[in-house]
């Protein structure tokens, strides 16, 4: 795997580890609470990821899970939130017109991937990568068990 500096979250990655029970599950939420501390946290995602997280916990009224999220989504010491600003979103615009099959939550995120020098963006959404004509500076992690194995080995160093 190419060098690991800053991995950008996708909403699916924190569902994953946290909602659903398997092999790549329990990596993922290995990767996401095993993560070294550092300044900046080397796992970056969007303020836009806690409206996505809400959904389905606010639709079945669990309100530990509302919570969980909540308080996850503060940011700490090994987790960026950022928040999607002016700027954020004139890149994603830029995105969804180099890639206009793009939808603009994935073009938010992809934005605030690049804004934050993120080396690698974990996601199972297909919608993420690059257009036909498009090369993004980032790589695009897909969360299965060799690649999870290997984030959490190049972020425990």
């Amino acid at each position: 795997m190419d060098q690991v500096g800053r991995i950008y979250l996708d909403t699916n990655i924190i569902i994953k580890a946290f909602e659903t029970s398997d092999s790549v599950a329990n990596k993922a939420a290995i990767l996401l609470s095993g993560v070294m501390v550092s300044s900046p946290p080397r796992l970056v995602t969007s303020e836009l990821t806690l409206g996505e997280l809400l959904v389905i916990p606010d639709k079945n009224a669990d309100s530990s899970l509302i919570g969980f999220y909540r308080n996850l989504l503060r940011g700490n010491a090994w987790l960026n939130v950022q928040p999607v600003t002016r700027d954020i979103l004139i890149s994603a615009a830029r995105l969804r017109a180099a890639n206009p099959s793009r939808k603009l939550p994935d073009a938010v995120h992809v934005a605030t991937a690049i804004a934050c020098g993120c080396t690698h963006f974990l996601s199972s959404d297909k919608r993420i990568g690059p257009g036909p004509t498009e090369a993004l500076p980032f790589t695009l992690a897909k969360p299965d068990d060799a690649t999870l194995s290997s984030l959490i080995e190049s972020m425990s160093r």
